[in-house]
């Protein structure tokens, strides 16, 4: 079986010739006792590291067909954890056995190594059979949800989430895995009545907390967040530091303006996961954006020491400890990670994202430099109007308009601040989380607070207007501010009063056509805060291949 079968479409074959191991453990004579025996089995290539750092980067660099991993490592970290990290960020592929080798069984060890989908797990001393064995029952597992799998690569989605559902409906091979599978499916594709609905029959059928952490998932991304916290709650009472209930339950809080609490829930996952790197930056950015600057710089910089070089560091924590250095007049930091940004980008030039924060951190660097700063002052301007312009582009760019403010390198830019703050003020807590990422610039802070209370005035005066029975004029004072503002909130208010009064208004096709435009561009689909990179893996969700692949850039020989 090699690693390159997870990305075609042969069926993996059950033996073990020309395979690739990847042997982990911190004590070099276990080592060579896993190598010797997979060597028997028919490996052909074993390659063994002793730390959780170099196994992260081999796995980034080289396809293995099985990883034989020990779960206890004295310079610190874990089998565990290094498992979890690269679930979470969709390191591993399709076909690659993941063995986990321990000494002892703890009832917790066991239970965290089912639900993090460890392949096997296995208690010293075992036998070499047993450890043969444990591999290729997990290699007939993944033959077991390769149609599955297949059908995924080719883009037959449907058909994927039929083969799910009747595997789940029969009770067939791998069923609970395949019924998984289906529900991520339905969620990543937005059909989230249905994903919650299969996510629910899992847990009604088979109680896992990945099953009940589904449904929240479900309800938090259908804009319910009230609803997904009671949801968490109830999972934690019986799994009380789950970390991704936890991490879940941040998101919640957040949406919900309660910051210190979920700063506190973040803490809490960060404490069952250590060296998460995910999590510690989740944590520091959270931290920064609510002004806790000291904090967040020391989570940042710890995420920076753990994996910097790791395809699991999001380029994000740079930007605000480029931030924290131009705060702090600290040049030589702010040179560091302004350069590590341009040398990621030169790498990605089509990731709109990392472009983004490299212009950013270029206007901290000629601000340094005493350079002038228009040409970035008209960029933000028009920046803040883009489709793709998200939440954490409008926290980034506060947070630097503040700093450069405030230290006088740049004048004061209301009209660029009313932009953002109008755009993004879509609730009072949102209003207060960008007050926050400016609060280094007292008068920015409160001029941000006041765009979410113009926001609720212009939007209740409309829907007044619509409720006193005039839904034509409500509705076209709703468009016109959705088209000046590009306010998520006034593009669902928008849309609500289209549906409710659409067969008394004229012309309704052309108010469909032109809000429907609007929702589809700056609707709250689009409209969601987020800590880190969102196409890293969320918490609780699995590797879905082809789901989980940015799109390629056209060739400069294709059409775009």
């Amino acid at each position: 079986m090699t690693t390159a079968a997870a990305g075609s479409l042969a069926p993996l074959p059950p033996d073990m010739r020309r395979s690739a191991a990847l042997v982990v453990d911190a004590n070099p004579t276990a080592r060579m006792t896993i190598a010797g025996q997979l060597r028997a089995f028919g490996f052909s290539s074993i390659t063994q590291v002793g730390r959780i750092a170099d196994a992260r980067r081999e796995i980034e660099r080289h396809p293995f067909d099985v990883v034989v991993c020990g779960d206890s490592f004295p310079r610190g970290g874990s089998g565990q954890a290094l498992l979890d990290d690269l679930r979470r960020s969709g390191l591993l592929p399709f076909g690659t056995v993941f063995i986990l080798i321990t000494d002892e069984a703890t009832y917790l060890k066991v239970a965290e190594a089912a639900e993090s989908s460890v392949d096997s797990y296995i208690v010293r001393p075992y036998s070499a059979g047993s450890l043969y064995d444990r591999i290729e029952q997990a290699q007939r597992r993944k033959v077991a949800l390769w149609d599955i799998h297949r059908a995924l690569e080719e883009g037959r989605h449907d058909d994927a989430i039929e083969l799910c559902l009747q595997r789940f409906a029969t009770r067939g091979p791998q069923w609970l895995q395949a019924a998984r599978w289906g529900a991520e499916i339905l969620l990543r594709l937005g059909r989230l009545g249905q994903a919650q609905a299969l996510f629910q029959s899992i847990w009604d059928a088979e109680p896992k907390p990945w099953a009940l952490l589904g449904v929240a998932r479900c309800q938090l991304d259908d804009g319910a967040p009230a609803a997904a916290e009671q949801t968490l709650r109830q999972l934690l009472e019986l799994h009380p530091d789950d970390p991704d209930a936890l991490d879940v339950l941040a998101r919640v809080q957040t949406e919900l303006g309660q910051f210190a609490q979920a700063l506190d829930s973040l803490e809490r996952a960060l404490e069952a996961t250590p060296l998460a790197i995910g999590r510690q930056q989740r944590l520091g950015m959270l931290a920064f954006f609510i002004g806790n600057r000291d904090k967040a710089v020391e989570l940042l910089q710890r995420a920076a020491a753990l994996g910097l070089d790791s395809k699991m560091f999001d380029a994000e924590s740079l930007v605000l400890l480029a931030i924290a250095a131009h705060e702090r007049d600290d040049a030589d930091e702010l040179q560091r990670h302004h350069a590590e940004l341009h040398k990621r980008a030169a790498a990605d030039p089509d990731d709109v994202r990392l472009q983004r924060f490299v212009h950013l951190t270029d206007a901290l660097q000629r601000a340094h430099d005493s350079a002038a700063l228009d040409g970035d002052v008209a960029r933000w301007h028009d920046d803040a109007t883009a489709p793709d312009f998200t939440m954490e582009a409008a926290c980034n760019l506060l947070a630097a308009l503040g700093a450069l403010t405030h230290r006088g390198a740049l004048a004061p830019q209301p009209a660029l601040v009313e932009r953002v703050g109008l755009r993004w003020a879509t609730s009072k807590a949102m209003g207060e989380l960008l007050a926050s990422a400016a609060r280094h610039h007292t008068p920015y802070a409160e001029q941000l607070r006041q765009c979410e209370t113009t926001m609720v005035q212009r939007i209740e005066a409309a829907l007044r207007r619509v409720a006193d029975g005039d839904p034509v004029m409500g509705l076209a004072e709703l468009v016109t501010l959705a088209q000046q503002t590009y306010n998520a909130r006034a593009v669902e208010s928008a849309w609500l009063v289209l549906q409710r009064h659409r067969d008394q208004l004229p012309n309704g096709e052309r108010w469909h056509q032109q809000v429907a435009t609007l929702r589809a561009a700056y609707g709250t689909a689009r409209h969601r805060p987020a800590l880190g990179d969102p196409r890293l893996r969320p918490a609780g969700g699995i590797a879905l291949g082809p789901l989980d692949r940015r799109p390629l850039p056209p060739r400069p020989d294709q059409p775009a």
